[in-house]
């Protein structure tokens, strides 16, 4: 087996990308993360139309696995894993979405980080950066977001495929958290960034200052209040905290957007739906 942490003989690390009508800068990450792992999986989750940035990063030399239909990123990650996973010998995957920048000794320090706390004597579930722009430092004893994530394949054989009945929101939580559940440790690489970007912006002045506020489109909302309350169903009792954190969270964006937000009504009625299908467990894929 490769030594972990040997610059000479760093382990073979596998890179997966969901995409769904990607912009230009799709190939500007590809460039980036074809000279760090092998092979490079860009999973196009039913892209309604022919892409150009798709064409540009096979040419790059990406591997191209189609869904015929949009199925969330969830069912992309797992295509695409299962994809990368065909490679001999890949140890570890990473999951970057499309609109992330990769610096170019990401998956060396992600590996380093991987190493030494292997070293230390943990069992490693997953390894994330430290910094993803535009979010809250994920600094020890936070869930991190799925995009900048490096995962061993002893992981995935352990805790399984991501949830597809989640469809987009909330799926980078269910893992981690089964991770921990595993007794897999979720390691943060101090000093690491991410580039990413995050829904549109919209500016808003409270008591006279000028906060930048992200907003996603109304369909999100479905899921992102669905998510959350079926989640916080089926973890809560084990993780009351992250439980917690979620509940007044969500409970502060929908605040902030009842107030500020002028699509609040198209927004709101999602986040309702979202509410009453989550208590119901439903687990349908489309709203």
């Amino acid at each position: 087996m490769t030594a972990l942490g040997d610059s000479a003989t760093r382990p073979p690390v596998a890179a997966v990308v969901p995409a769904y009508q990607p912009g230009p800068n799709l190939s500007a990450l590809v460039r980036s993360l074809i000279p760090q792992s092998s092979p490079v999986v860009v999973v196009d989750d039913g892209s309604p139309t022919t892409s150009d940035p798709l064409d540009t990063v096979a040419e790059l030399g990406a591997q191209i696995v189609r869904h015929d239909t949009n199925r969330g990123i969830a069912a992309a990650l797992n295509t695409g894993i299962r994809a990368a996973l065909a490679a001999e010998d890949v140890l570890a995957v990473l999951t970057v979405d499309q609109d992330s920048e990769a610096a170019e000794d990401l998956v060396a320090t992600l590996i380093d980080t991987w190493a030494e706390a292997e070293r230390s004597g943990l069992r490693v579930g997953l390894v994330a950066p430290e910094h993803v722009t535009r979010l809250p430092d994920q600094r020890a004893g936070r869930v991190p977001v799925q995009s900048g994530l490096l995962i061993p394949t002893a992981t995935l054989r352990r805790v399984g495929d991501f949830d597809e009945s989640l469809v987009i929101d909330g799926v980078d939580d269910d893992f981690a958290l089964r991770c921990l559940d595993a007794g897999l440790a979720l390691v943060v690489a101090e000093g690491v960034r991410l580039g990413h970007r995050l829904g549109e912006t919209h500016k808003v002045s409270i008591a006279g200052r000028t906060l930048t506020l992200t907003r996603s489109a109304p369909f999100r909302y479905y899921y992102l209040t669905r998510n959350r309350v079926r989640l916080v169903r089926r973890h809560g009792r084990r993780h009351p905290g992250w439980s917690a954190r979620q509940i007044v969270g969500l409970g502060g964006h929908l605040g902030l957007v009842l107030a500020f937000d002028p699509g609040r009504a198209d927004r709101l009625r999602e986040a309702w739906r979202g509410t009453r299908d989550g208590l119901r467990d439903s687990q349908d894929t489309r709203p």
